[in-house]
C-alpha cells in the first residue's frame, strides 16, 4: 500500500468512524433512558460496524446502456481532479506513523504507572490479588489472565456484602470481555491520534461500559442496591488512567452510576426492541459507510509516455479527449503499437474508467479502432470504428440530453502518423532521456506528473504525484514537462490555466535498444 492510499484510508475510515461517533454520542442517553444502559453501551458497535464497513469492497454500478456512435469535435482540456503529490503524502503518512508511536508509548506508560502504582500484590483466599496500595481499587487487570486486584485496606473499608459486590462487578467485566474490548479501543486511539472525537468517545464508551457492568450486577441483586451504591461512595478516586484494565475510579461518573441505581430494570420486550433498534442502526451505518465509500482503484502504470533509451521512433499516434458524467474534457495523447491493445486510465469521483483501443492500419489512409470501456472493471461496451487519418471520431457511452451528456463517457479520438506533429505532441517530440544507470541494470518503472500549465499551454509547474521505483525516474520526467507544450483548458471560449495528471511509462531496454513491452500510449 502506498503512502497516497494509506492516507486515502485513513480519511476515508476517519469520516465514517467519526459520524458513527456522532450518532452514538447524541443517542446514548435516549437509549440508556428507553433501553438501558446495556443496550446504551452497545450502541457503541455502530463504529467499528463502520469503520470494518469502509474496507470492504465498493459497490458495483449496473453496466449502463449504449449509445449511438457519432462524429464529434476534438475537445482539448486538463485533468481537474488530484490525489497529493507523493512527498506530501509520504511526509503526512510519516507524521501519522510518528504519532501512532507516540500515542501508543503515552497508553503504554498509563498502563505501566497504574501497574507500579499497585505495590506488591498478593494472593487472597478469594482468588483475588491484595495490593500494598488503594487508589482506583478494586479493578480487574491483564489480558491473557485477568486478575482481580483489591485494595489495601478492602477488608476494613468494606462490609462483606460491599466487597461481594465489587467483586462481582469486576467478575463481570471479565465474563463480559471488557478487557479485550478496552484494548481494540486503546489501538483505536493510537491508530487515530489525531481525531479528537475518538478520545472523546472513549471517555464516555468507558462511562457506559461501567453503567452496563452496573446494571448488571443490580439485576442480579436487586435488593442490595444501597449497598452497592455506599462501595461506590467509599472507593478512592484513581491518580491516573488504566487503559488495559476495568477499575472503580479515574473520572467514572459516579453521580450517573448512583443515579443508575434508582431505576427499574427494563422489561423482556423492551430490551429486545433495544436489540432490534442497535442492530438496525448498526446495519444502516454501516451500510451507509460502505455505499459512500469512494473507489480506491489506484491509477495504472498505462500511461501517456513511453520513455526509451534513445530518441523516439516514427511510428502511429492517436489523441483522445474523455468526458464523464458532463465533466470537463480530460485529453491526453501518445504512440500506439498496431494491432497491440493500449489501455488509458481515468479516475472520476471514486469510478474507474478504462478505455482500451486497438488500432489497426486498414487501407491507405484508415485504421480500424476496436474499443472496450470499463467501468470498474465491469464491461460497458465494446464498439469498432472505421476512421480516416487525421479525422475525428467519437463514441458515447451513456445517457444523453438535448445533445448533452448527462451520465456515462464520451470519447473522442483522432488517429495519425508520428510524423505529422503538431504542437500538442511536444510529449512525443521529447521523451525524457532514460537514466543511464536504470538503463543498464535494465531497471523500469512508472512516474506520474502533475502539471500546471499556462493559458498558452506552457507547463508553469511540474511535480511528481507518485513514481515506482521512487526517485529513479523522477527527474527525467520533470526535465522532459518542462520542454512539452499542451491544449489548454477552453472555458467560456477562452483559454486559462489548468493542471493536466501526466502519467510517463519508462520499460527497459533489450538488446536491440527498444523497450521490452514495445511503446505505452501517451
Amino acid at each position: 500500500m502506498t503512502s497516497a492510499e494509506l492516507l486515502d484510508l485513513l480519511l476515508e475510515t476517519t469520516l465514517a468512524g467519526s459520524a458513527a461517533i456522532l450518532v452514538v454520542l447524541a443517542s446514548r442517553r435516549y437509549l440508556r433512558r428507553m433501553f438501558g444502559p446495556g443496550l446504551a453501551h452497545a450502541a457503541w458497535l455502530l463504529v467499528p460496524a463502520a469503520v470494518l464497513a469502509v474496507l470492504l469492497p465498493a459497490p458495483e454500478a449496473a453496466p449502463l446502456p449504449v449509445a449511438t456512435l457519432h462524429a464529434i469535435p476534438a475537445a482539448t482540456a486538463a485533468v481537474t481532479v488530484f490525489r497529493p503529490a507523493v512527498s506530501a503524502a509520504d511526509g503526512a503518512a510519516a507524521v501519522w506513523g510518528l504519532g501512532v508511536l507516540l500515542a501508543t508509548m503515552r497508553l503504554a506508560m498509563q498502563q505501566r504507572g497504574f501497574l507500579r502504582g499497585l505495590g506488591t500484590l498478593q494472593r487472597r483466599l478469594d482468588g483475588s490479588w491484595q495490593a500494598s496500595a488503594c487508589a482506583g481499587l478494586p479493578a480487574v487487570v491483564g489480558l491473557l489472565r485477568p486478575r482481580i486486584v483489591v485494595p489495601a485496606d478492602f477488608d476494613s473499608r468494606y462490609t462483606s456484602t460491599q466487597r461481594a459486590l465489587m467483586q462481582l462487578h469486576e467478575r463481570t467485566h471479565i465474563r463480559r470481555g471488557d478487557l479485550h474490548v478496552n484494548a481494540v479501543v486503546a489501538l483505536l486511539r493510537c491508530l487515530f491520534w489525531f481525531n479528537p472525537l475518538v478520545h472523546a468517545a472513549a471517555r464516555r464508551f468507558r462511562h457506559d461500559q461501567e453503567l452496563a457492568c452496573d446494571a448488571a450486577v443490580v439485576a442480579r441483586y436487586p435488593h442490595r442496591r444501597r449497598a452497592y451504591g455506599e462501595a461506590m461512595l467509599h472507593t478512592q478516586l484513581a491518580a491516573q488512567p488504566l487503559p488495559l484494565g476495568c477499575h472503580w475510579g479515574f473520572s467514572h461518573p459516579l453521580r450517573e452510576r448512583i443515579e443508575m441505581l434508582k431505576l427499574t430494570p427494563k422489561s423482556g420486550p423492551r430490551i429486545a426492541a433495544g436489540i432490534v433498534v442497535i442492530t438496525a442502526l448498526a446495519v444502516a451505518t454501516g451500510a451507509a459507510a460502505w455505499a459512500a465509500q469512494p473507489g480506491r482503484a489506484a491509477l495504472q502504470d498505462s500511461g501517456s509516455i513511453a520513455a526509451k533509451d534513445g530518441n523516439a521512433v516514427d511510428g502511429h499516434v492517436v489523441g483522445l479527449s474523455v468526458r464523464i458524467d458532463d465533466s470537463r474534457p480530460m485529453a491526453s495523447s501518445g504512440r500506439f503499437t498496431p494491432g497491440r491493445e493500449q489501455v488509458f486510465d481515468y479516475d472520476h469521483e471514486g469510478q474507474r474508467w478504462e478505455v482500451a483501443l486497438t488500432i489497426t492500419p486498414a487501407d491507405a489512409g484508415t485504421y480500424t479502432v476496436a474499443t472496450r470501456i470499463l467501468r470498474d472493471g465491469q464491461l460497458q461496451a465494446a464498439p469498432n470504428l472505421v476512421v480516416r487519418e487525421g479525422e475525428d471520431a467519437g463514441i458515447t457511452v451513456g445517457e444523453r440530453t438535448d445533445d448533452r451528456l448527462v451520465k456515462g463517457l464520451e470519447l473522442g479520438l483522432v488517429v495519425r502518423r508520428a510524423d505529422a506533429q503538431a504542437v500538442d505532441d511536444t510529449r512525443i517530440q521529447n521523451p525524457p532521456a532514460y537514466p543511464a544507470a536504470a538503463a543498464a541494470g535494465g531497471v523500469g518503472g512508472s512516474v506520474v506528473l502533475l502539471v500546471d500549465v499556462d493559458a498558452a499551454g506552457k507547463p508553469t509547474l511540474v511535480q511528481v504525484e507518485r513514481s515506482e521505483p521512487a526517485g529513479v525516474f523522477d527527474a527525467a520526467s520533470i526535465e522532459a514537462a518542462y520542454k512539452w507544450r499542451f491544449d489548454p483548458e477552453i472555458r467560456n471560449g477562452e483559454a486559462v490555466p489548468s493542471r493536466l495528471r501526466v502519467p510517463v511509462r519508462f520499460d527497459p531496454p533489450v538488446a536491440d535498444g527498444t523497450p521490452a513491452d514495445g511503446p505505452a500510449p501517451g
